[in-house]
């Protein structure tokens, strides 16, 4: 007799074998970071957030960030950003909290 729960750990067990063959998709490296707009700069495509400790970061968007919302200073964020290899926080999301 078969148990059901043995097939599905198989498959379990070859799902695993094969993400961790293929490494990690850039949806497992993204970050979030949420905070206030403390500015923007437009011309250069870079936020700058203040998180509730105080600390701020300098996120930069490109063609393919989605943005929802308006980003203007004062407004509430969520960024989900990957650091990329230049060291720069690149946004692939930002939210903007409605009021």
């Amino acid at each position: 007799m078969r148990r059901p729960w043995t097939r599905r750990a198989l498959l379990g067990a070859g799902w695993l074998l094969v993400t961790g063959l293929l490494g990690a998709s850039p949806a497992d490296r993204a970050q979030t970071a949420t905070g206030t707009v403390s500015k923007i700069q437009a011309s250069e495509r870079a936020v700058t957030v203040r998180a509730a400790d105080g600390s701020e970061t300098r996120f930069v968007w490109n063609a393919d960030t989605k943005i929802s919302g308006v980003l203007a200073p004062g407004a509430r964020v969520t960024i989900r950003y990957e650091v990329a290899s230049d060291g720069r926080n690149l946004a692939q999301q930002i939210s903007v909290a409605r009021n």
